[in-house]
């Protein structure tokens, strides 16, 4: 008597994704228990950022001392300031000729060797960790890079000694703008808000 050959089962392609999917949620079950392998890439918990702190405001790189007398030291730079510049002092504008007349006559805390700064001594009297309202008019847009020690109603930019001799014959020096801490080149019969801030060496 023969034997019957054995039937063989396959799976179609239709049945193998129930199996597989049976398959991992069986496994899934059987692991439930165990404990979870630590991973310290994973977190149970949202990121919390720590909270925003403000910084402290910036120092300002001058040691000014008002002596009360109308003018302003700086110990460091060995200068002396007038604690009002012309436009301060005037209420008005000066050109760079006008400036100089000014500076020759200025008597302020009863000295009497007044001149106009240089581009570097102006350079190094603007604070960038200041903004006030002390400017002529007061205009929120533009605050001055000047220390309250200094006078309400200042120039928004000083004239300076940096001639430039050219062919020109009305031409030229440099100016400093308090507002921006840069400097341009202005023509020397220019006056729009702008002044001279007089200064002298102090004498050991």
């Amino acid at each position: 008597m023969k034997k019957k050959p054995m039937k063989r089962y396959t799976f179609g392609l239709e049945v193998f994704p129930r199996v597989f999917w049976l398959f991992i949620l069986i496994n899934g079950i059987a692991n439930a228990g165990e404990k979870k392998s630590f991973n310290p890439y994973v977190h149970d918990k949202p990121f919390e950022a720590e909270a925003y702190k403000v910084p402290p405001p910036p120092k300002s790189h001058l040691s000014l001392q008002d002596n009360g007398d109308g003018t302003i030291t700086d110990p460091d730079a060995g200068l002396m300031w007038a604690k009002a510049d012309s436009h301060a002092d005037l209420k008005k504008c000066l050109n760079w000729h006008d400036s100089k007349v000014y500076v020759k006559n200025l008597t302020t805390g009863s000295y009497n060797d007044w001149r106009l700064p240089t581009l570097d001594e102006l350079s190094n009297l603007h604070d960038n960790t200041k903004e006030n309202l002390n400017s002529m008019d007061h205009d929120p847009k533009y605050p001055l890079g000047l220390d309250e020690k200094f006078s309400n109603g200042s120039a928004y930019w000083s004239w300076s000694s940096d001639y430039h001799q050219t062919n020109l014959t009305d031409c030229c020096t440099r100016i400093f703008y308090f507002v921006t801490g840069m400097s341009f080149t202005r023509r020397l019969s220019e006056c729009a808000k702008g002044g001279v801030r007089a200064v002298r060496s102090i004498k050991d």
